[in-house]
């Protein structure tokens, strides 16, 4: 049996594994086609306003407001599900639902999860974002 085979890893492994590099959604690609100077823009709104909201998650943690979690995870996953980190939305979303059913301490871990990916798609938002600059890409996705 071998144990590297993608059938024998835990989940989370293969989804971290088969995770694609982030690129434009086709909501972005609508609202700028072609334009990566206003992407860039986006981007850097994006990074923003993400981490100030998960600065929200970590205070609401540690103050036990669940409501106030919920709502900047919420939050968060709608920025994400239109830029297209979609590993970002899906975590959030687990997040969101989570936060009426389990404990502070799991809240915690999936808090730390969320910005564990965040810090995943900011690498490959600037990534995109320094091809472009530099005319690295010739086609969009």
């Amino acid at each position: 049996m071998n144990l590297s085979s993608p059938s024998n890893r835990p989940e989370a492994e293969r989804s971290q594994a088969s995770r694609p590099t982030w690129t434009p959604s086709a909501y972005i690609l609508e609202v700028a086609p072609y334009d990566d100077s206003l992407i860039s823009e986006l981007i850097g709104v994006f990074k923003t306003s993400t981490e100030a909201s998960l600065q929200q998650m970590r205070t609401a943690l540690a103050t036990g407001d669940v409501p106030r979690l919920r709502s900047a995870a919420h939050k968060v996953r709608g920025s994400a599900e239109q830029l297209g980190a979609d590993a970002l939305a899906e975590a959030c979303l687990i997040l969101e639902l989570a936060s009426s059913l389990t404990s502070v301490l799991r809240l915690g871990e999936l808090v730390g999860r969320c910005q564990e990916i965040f810090g995943e798609t900011e690498n490959a938002m600037t990534s995109y974002s320094n091809d472009s600059k530099a005319g690295n890409r010739t086609a969009r996705p």
